[in-house]
């Protein structure tokens, strides 16, 4: 009887050890399906995300590319609009200059406050050209003029060579009143007083409406 106790104690041990084997192995199995899961699960967690910055990256590069493009549609019309606006003002030179024009613009640049608005001169204006039989020095013969009839302060000589033009008139500084004031002489670029005084619409009338109110002298 004791040796058949001891063998069902001993069966039952045994019973009990391989219910809790079981036991563990069913846990493992469980604890790695669960981590199987989560890291799927995370997976997908990270994955969205990058997909949604993917995209997001792509609709910020097509909005950069576009106000690029718009950038540079923007300047090509400018640019266009600048040469067409240079493009008209270099049809004038110094060759389709009447010397009234040539007059005015000098005015313009030298004795502004002899020319009023854009009705016309507020002196009056008389042009002409040099010649020897008006007791004139050599130094301005064949130059045209422009003159107000006072002590001759605001006259203008010029000639036109090419684009440029060399102008003769006293100066100023150098003397003590008008008699004693010495002749000087500069030289501009007529392309440079076409863009300063005659390059708009606006510009040319007004040289123009002067212009064409001058009167010629006779010498």
């Amino acid at each position: 009887m004791k040796i058949e106790k001891e063998e069902m104690l001993f069966m039952k041990k045994s019973i009990k050890t391989t219910l809790l084997g079981s036991a563990a192995v069913l846990m493992s199995v469980s604890l790695a399906a669960c981590g199987n899961s989560s890291a799927s699960k995370s997976t997908k967690k990270t994955t969205a995300p990058k997909t949604e910055k993917v995209q997001k990256k792509s609709s910020a590069s097509s909005a950069t590319s576009a106000a690029e493009s718009s950038a540079v549609s923007s300047s090509a019309s400018s640019e266009a609009s600048s040469m067409s606006s240079a493009s008209s003002s270099s049809t004038v030179s110094a060759q389709n200059l009447t010397p009234q024009q040539m007059g005015i613009l000098l005015a313009m640049d030298q004795e502004p406050d002899i020319l009023g608005g854009s009705d016309g001169s507020a002196l009056p204006l008389w042009y002409g050209v040099v010649n020897n039989n008006d007791g004139s020095s050599d130094d301005t013969v064949g130059y045209n003029y422009f003159t107000t009839h006072g002590d001759g302060t605001a006259d203008i000589y010029w000639k036109i060579n090419g684009n440029m033009v060399t102008f003769k008139r006293l100066d100023p500084n150098s003397g003590d009143c008008v008699a004693d004031e010495k002749m000087m002489t500069k030289t501009i670029p007529v392309s440079e007083l076409i863009q300063k005084y005659y390059s708009t619409p606006q510009q040319q009338s007004q040289v123009n409406n002067a212009a064409n109110q001058m009167q010629p002298q006779n010498n």
